[in-house]
């Protein structure tokens, strides 16, 4: 945490840029007259009261070392009275172990909670490396870099790293990490944290279990131990129980709507045995779910990893680790404390020295205890009735997903195209030809680079990416007019990109304006109950990536009965992505994307051959060799694309060319005749 009292805060944008936005992002979206009312708003906030706000939100932001966005994010959050099921609570999950460690459930659990163990003790010794972005490797990464960082003092610290290419990002949220639980209360909830517990709570069959981890003195509990207590919840969960109190499944009670969770575990703690348990589960370092499925197809470990069956899940807990019957392994998270940085490098640690620790024998067990719950008919009731919601809501969703090598990061980076500006704007063709319009995307942005960042929006949908969009679906287009498109909306997703992670978002801004306005408890201005403003808030197209070798996948749920949720990934060799939507065709999303992917793959190839045909045509007029050169042996082996939005491994096919005899120049004139063939000359 050594540059955590030099990082820089986050900026408030000005009005006039924020105004010239929302107007920029609205466009698309809207009909002509919404967007002459939203001008005439926007016009008339920045003439009017948005002044005297945006004054307020600086003045406040001037007290306190913190973010402006920090705590009515917070607020955000934590007054939601939505369930935090799909919507709220992401999964990511995690890289299978190698094959030949053959590993099983309790074996895989133990090494993953050991290794989990391990980054909190790192956490508490202060020894934790600082989360930083290097731009310059070759001197932020040298030997003595951390030695020379390590002297300077921590009021300036971040300035020095900064000097060489390094950025410092915030470390806050790993606060509430370890030990840390949602707790529900009417309009409002509580984020635990606790201290000093050395206890984990697992879960099996709807029955919770104690185990503790660390001993007096702080010290993990040895591998083998950890693998004897799982092992010894499974038994137990699995065998018959023998009389004694019920109250199987109550963890399906945190899939409920808050306000509704908080009466019911307001009654449950009125006996004492629920409010001990009840602080057991509050007070663990975290919660592990040991599921006793066994998914193997995506879309199936999805559901398992992202809700399960709600009985054997706590979805209050700051994260979980599910660990399934043939030992796939997952990341549930709650949102509230914290993003998806500071989980990624807790996950990506944790699954490098799992995968690092032995295979062992189990041997004894670290001490455990199964949790008592009593519950009177009341609540058995609501136990049922939140089961069958659960049923009803896991029933209204669909889910689909795809992987392909039809674009892949290597590819489009010999292109000279953004991989994620790629992605996003396949989802906006997608989109264009399955519903006919440009709808409100959000992809998550990280404002860690600044004192307790959180996100920003990236609103995918702009006028660019419409332009794009309606090139691909003219039919009279060309195929270089598709490809400019292209390339123009790709271009402009990396500058707002940009614009979002370097704190000059809109969404943000116009959020605590937003707030600031509600607080003072007049009439909101006319800016914010407009229909462009109401559009862009409502998000169709909700998509988040986070890239790491130690994950195999990912997802969330919907945000909204007509949104399509899309966790993508993008890597050197393929690209996949899975989506989910409350019956909004799912399945069709996932095929319109792919027909998308086919039709840019399929421009970028074009944009190619015209690039080598010129080539060779200048080579020609202009003297040719004796033999075809190198450009002339690029177009006879490599593969060629169509353009007309067919599967791409089906329509790539080899151009041949003679490379011997005739007289000088028949290699080359074949090679050129084929290029005329499949490019338009302009």
């Amino acid at each position: 945490m050594h540059f955590q009292d030099s990082l820089p805060k986050l900026p408030i944008p000005k009005l006039a840029d924020s105004m010239r936005q929302f107007l920029y992002f609205a466009e698309p979206l809207v009909s002509p007259e919404e967007l002459s009312a939203a001008r005439d708003a926007a016009a008339a906030f920045e003439s009017g009261v948005g002044p005297h706000l945006q004054q307020q939100l600086i003045a406040a932001d001037s007290e306190r070392y913190s973010s402006f966005i920090s705590k009515p994010w917070f607020d955000l959050y934590l007054k939601d009275r939505a369930s935090l099921l799909l919507g709220y609570n992401p999964q990511l999950t995690l890289r299978d172990e190698p094959p030949a460690r053959g590993a099983s459930q309790p074996a895989r659990a133990a090494r993953l909670v050991h290794s989990a163990l391990t980054f909190l003790r790192t956490i508490e010794a202060g020894v934790l490396e600082p989360d930083v972005f290097h731009t310059n490797p070759r001197r932020s990464k040298h030997p003595l870099w951390p030695e020379v960082m390590r002297l300077l003092p921590r009021k300036v610290a971040f300035y020095g790293a900064a000097v060489t290419g390094a950025y410092p990002l915030d470390m806050s949220q790993y606060a509430n990490l370890f030990r840390s639980t949602r707790v529900p209360h009417a309009e409002r909830d509580e984020l635990v944290t606790a201290r000093g517990s050395r206890h984990i709570v697992v879960q099996r069959g709807g029955r919770f279990f104690s185990i503790d981890v660390m001993d007096a003195e702080g010290n993990t509990y040895t591998l083998p131990q950890l693998q004897g207590a799982m092992q010894a919840v499974i038994e137990a969960a699995d065998a018959p129980k023998a009389g004694g109190e019920g109250g199987e499944g109550v963890g399906v009670l945190t899939t409920l709507p808050r306000d509704e969770w908080a009466a019911l575990r307001g009654s449950l703690a009125e006996d004492e045995r629920n409010a001990r348990t009840l602080q057991a589960i509050d007070s663990a370092i975290f919660a592990v779910c040991l599921d006793a499925s066994s998914p193997e197809e995506m879309g199936d470990i999805n559901r398992c990893m992202l809700h399960g069956k709600g009985t054997d899940r706590w979805l209050d807990k700051s994260f979980q680790l599910i660990v399934t019957a043939n030992a796939k392994a997952a990341i549930n998270f709650e949102h509230a404390w914290g993003d998806g940085v500071a989980v990624l490098r807790f996950a990506t640690e944790v699954v490098e020295r799992s995968d690092s620790l032995p295979a062992v024998t189990a041997a004894g067990s670290a001490p455990l205890e199964e949790l008592v719950w009593h519950l009177r008919p009341p609540g058995e009731a609501a136990v049922a009735d939140a089961a069958k919601r659960f049923d009803a809501t896991i029933a209204s969703t669909d889910l689909s997903f795809f992987r392909t090598d039809c674009l892949s990061a290597r590819f489009l980076k010999q292109h000279k195209l953004s991989p994620d500006g790629m992605m996003q704007m396949a989802f906006q063709l997608a989109h264009v030809r399955m519903h006919g319009h440009s709808v409100s995307t959000y992809e998550s942005a990280s404002t860690a680079a600044f004192k307790h960042g959180r996100t920003e929006t990236i609103r995918s949908a702009t006028p660019e990416s419409a332009a794009f969009a309606a090139a691909f679906c003219d039919p009279s287009s060309s195929p270089s007019d598709r490809e400019a498109a292209m390339r123009a909306a790709v271009k402009n997703h990396s500058r707002i990109t940009r614009d979002a992670l370097t704190g000059k978002g809109v969404d943000r801004h116009l959020f605590a304006l937003r707030a600031l306005a509600l607080s003072e408890g007049g009439p909101l201005p006319t800016l914010f109950e407009s229909n462009a403003y109401a559009t862009l808030a409502k998000i169709i197209i909700s998509t988040s990536t986070l890239q790491s070798d130690a994950l195999s996948g990912g997802g969330f749920g919907p945000v909204n009965s007509d949104c399509y949720a899309v966790g993508y990934s993008m890597r050197d060799d393929e690209c996949g992505a899975m989506v989910m939507s409350h019956h909004r065709d799912a399945a069709g999303f996932v095929g319109c994307i792919e027909e998308a992917m086919r039709d840019m793959r399929a421009a970028i190839k074009h944009s190619h051959r015209v690039t080598v045909a010129n080539d060779l045509r200048h080579r020609f007029r202009s003297g040719l060799p004796r033999k075809p050169g190198r450009h002339a042996a690029q177009l006879a082996d490599r593969p060629v694309v169509g353009v007309h939005g067919r599967g791409h491994e089906l329509l790539d096919r080899q151009v041949s060319g003679n490379h011997g005899g005739g007289p000088p120049g028949d290699a080359w004139g074949r090679l050129l005749a084929r290029a005329c063939v499949q490019v338009r000359w302009r």
